[in-house]
């Protein structure tokens, strides 16, 4: 081993380093990172003083998760899986432990977390010594296979399930930019459903029981469209969801407009399964269910966020060999922000339109205007709506026409917010078919979690191998797996942000007395007391 300098423009980082052999090659790897020297310092330096307090150490996210960990049995586990023989000093389970714990609803990035596992609870549970994210990373690489990963999934689904029968199953997709320079496998450039361009993305699947217990999630290459992945994630959920012991004729599997396709329709029907599903609005038939529509005929369902739905009974329609019944929603905020948007675009197109005939008339220096340019400006502002406006060029005449907003324009705006709901489901009201399709909001939430809300995102930059792909998003599955398995246990009144603030406030305090360390937890308060009584945290305190 060597202690080795990094030198970079904002300093000098320290790092001890290891050589080993690799394909008849040495090679060196980093073993602990150290920091800045005056991290160093300050770490191996100061003695701890006696008889005094120190400061608190958060001590919330590392409890909860290790709860749901021993709730779950994933000690046993991953040891059964990872390392049946138990050859290594620091468990398989532990790893996969402290990778969640490093970004369970906290932001700590690679560096911060190998200097936070000597600054939180961590020494007092587990003497053994840390090694680098990167090492841990790079052993679960090794270890999980596309096979272990499917057998993982599969028993950790029915442990969460414990039984209980699947009634709904929410299924989308989604991808996330990376800063991977190279594609492999997984790792194809393209524009993220974030709206960024130019990165490699890689994409993930993810399907959720009614109670957002998530069954099923899934890599795939990033920059593909889902309705090319339906044939595959559908059939793999049908079988998940048998495995974990449900009757597949009791469920109904939801997922959005992205998955249409008339094989996928088709497809749906080969299953058990009952489908409850989103549909595109220029499909044909359903373009002319939308059109016919008399908004007086919706009739009001429920209130969401999105304001109140109002949902019409709009009869059948076919989509591929089969024929589905359709149910026409909206909700009334969703629609008045669409409208506002249509008002916006014809004001700057018509603003834009005015200015042109301006040019067109003055003439002038610059490059003369073209069809092509008009168009392209027109595009710009309008984007969907662009073929709602009649105009016509004379090149030779210099003379641009506007007709002006045709049939399209008040109908797009009369009909704004109405989406199409299909289902195989005879005796449901149209409100029970509005909102099961609605609720797979909830799934939704859980995408934001794994991007924003910092449980284990799925863009960190090293990971750049398809291995370690894999492994990285079977630990989103676990993340979510656990935190929704937290969720269950506490009050239905308790959002997720009041349980992030929660789990983040509460921390541990070490006194010593007499030589002797001493532990408690901080911030014992109302937001806090709940986590303490479902969990019985201060089992977790050091003795």
């Amino acid at each position: 081993m060597e202690l080795y300098p990094d030198r970079r423009s904002s300093g000098t980082y320290w790092k001890i380093r290891e050589s080993y052999y690799e394909d008849g090659k040495v090679k060196k790897r980093n073993v602990l990172y150290l920091g800045k020297a005056e991290n160093v310092l300050e770490r191996f330096s100061k003695p701890i003083p006696e008889g005094v307090e120190l400061e608190s150490v958060p001590f919330g996210p590392a409890a909860v998760l290790r709860w749901a960990f021993e709730d779950l049995g994933l000690d046993d586990f991953f040891t059964e899986l990872l390392d049946p023989d138990r050859n290594h000093d620091f468990p398989a389970w532990r790893k996969i432990f402290l990778l969640v714990w490093r970004r369970f609803l906290q932001d700590l990035s690679m560096r911060a977390a190998v200097e936070e596992y000597g600054g939180q609870v961590f020494p007092f549970w587990w003497r053994e010594d840390v090694t680098t994210v990167q090492r841990l990373y790079q052993f679960l690489g090794e270890s999980l296979s596309e096979e272990k990963i499917e057998t993982a999934q599969e028993e950790l689904a029915s442990r969460v399930l414990d039984g209980k029968q699947v009634e709904e199953c929410h299924l989308d997709t989604t991808n996330y930019c990376t800063y991977v320079r190279d594609d492999t496998e997984y790792l194809r450039i393209g524009k993220s459903k974030d709206g960024v361009v130019g990165r490699r993305l890689v994409g993930l699947s993810l399907a959720l029981t009614e109670k957002g217990l998530p069954i099923l999630s899934t890599a795939y290459p990033g920059n593909r469209h889902d309705s090319k992945l339906f044939e595959g994630l559908f059939k793999r959920v049908c079988q998940r969801i048998e495995s974990a012991g449900s009757d597949l004729e009791e469920v109904t599997i939801v997922f959005d407009r992205g998955f249409d396709d008339g094989d996928n329709f088709d497809l749906t029907q080969s299953s058990d399964a009952h489908v409850v599903a989103g549909t595109k609005r220029n499909r044909v038939p359903i373009k002319e269910k939308i059109n016919d529509s008399d908004l007086d005929e919706f009739q009001l369902s429920h209130e969401t966020s999105h304001g109140k739905c109002y949902v019409r009974d709009s009869g059948r329609v076919e989509i591929g060999e089969y024929e589905w019944r359709v149910v026409l929603s909206y909700h009334d905020t969703t629609r008045e922000k669409i409208q506002e948007r249509m008002r916006e675009a014809k004001e700057e197109a018509e603003s834009l339109l005015d200015d042109l005939q301006d040019k067109i008339t003055s003439g002038g220096r610059g490059r003369p205007i073209t069809e092509d340019g008009i168009e392209r400006k027109l595009r710009e502002v309008l984007g969907k709506w662009y073929e709602t406006l009649d105009w016509s060029f004379e090149p030779e005449e210099r003379s641009l026409k506007v007709e002006g907003w045709n049939k399209k324009w008040g109908r797009g705006y009369e009909k704004a917010g109405i989406h199409a709901i299909v289902t195989d489901h005879e005796d449901w009201s149209p409100s029970k078919i509005a909102r099961t399709y609605f609720d797979r909001n909830d799934i939704e939430s859980m995408f934001h979690l794994t991007k924003k809300a910092l449980v284990v995102p799925v863009e960190p930059p090293y990971v750049k191998k398809d291995h370690l792909v894999r492994a990285h998003l079977f630990l989103v599955f676990i993340g979510l797996l656990c935190y929704q398995h937290i969720r269950q246990k506490l009050p239905d009144n308790m959002t997720g942000e009041k349980i992030k603030s929660a789990i983040e406030e509460l921390r541990m305090v070490i006194a010593v007395e007499d030589k002797s360390p001493q532990f408690k937890l901080a911030n014992v308060n109302e937001r806090t007391k709940p986590l303490l009584s479902a969990f019985e945290l201060e089992e977790y305190l050091p003795e």
